[in-house]
């Protein structure tokens, strides 16, 4: 499909699963040269990480510990600025090799708050890894390691990215349709 409705919003494709998937494969053989020997503890902030980081954990063929928190800072198409903690992480991370995964870095405040979080629990290491980046929407500074993709700061939904909690079932990426008019 060209075009998809979500709601009260079109969108347009974007970037296809096969591209995504294959970008992925990429990244994750560096994760792997990276984390193969450290017994990491892999931290997906869901909701819109699920899809990437399923595919991208069973690119890993060593051990690790996976673990979910839910945080929430969007409202419709809007970053909120504050960031609510929804599911905290239960697991311990000092003296651990982390991994927080992401779907997506726009302002970077969520990957901010985040890092500083589990920095103050004395993890071994920490590193980052983001299904898209967004560098012309970053509003802070903050490293990422793993990018899969650097896109323009456009809004985008599927491979499980939402608008109002709607299209993450997508397998391809769509970017809101501007009304020409």
């Amino acid at each position: 499909m060209s075009v998809i409705q979500v709601q009260n919003k079109q969108f347009e494709l974007f970037i296809s699963e096969d591209e995504i998937r294959n970008s992925i494969k990429e990244v994750s053989q560096r994760m792997i040269s990276d984390l193969h020997d450290k017994n990491p503890l892999i931290i997906c902030v869901l909701n819109g990480v699920f899809i990437f980081a399923a595919d991208l954990i069973r690119c890993f063929e060593f051990p690790c510990e996976v673990a979910f928190i839910r945080l929430k800072s969007y409202s419709g198409t809007n970053s909120s600025g504050k960031i609510i903690e929804i599911n905290g992480l239960v697991e311990d991370v000092k003296g651990r090799n982390v991994v927080i995964i992401e779907d997506i870095v726009d302002t970077g405040n969520t990957i901010q708050y985040l890092k500083q979080n589990i920095l103050s629990q004395q993890p071994e290491s920490l590193r980052i890894a983001t299904l898209f980046l967004k560098p012309e929407a970053l509003q802070v500074d903050v490293d990422v390691d793993y990018v899969v993709m650097k896109i323009p700061n456009e809004f985008i939904v599927g491979y499980g990215l939402d608008y109002n909690g709607y299209g993450r079932n997508f397998r391809n990426v769509y970017k809101i349709k501007e009304i020409e008019g």
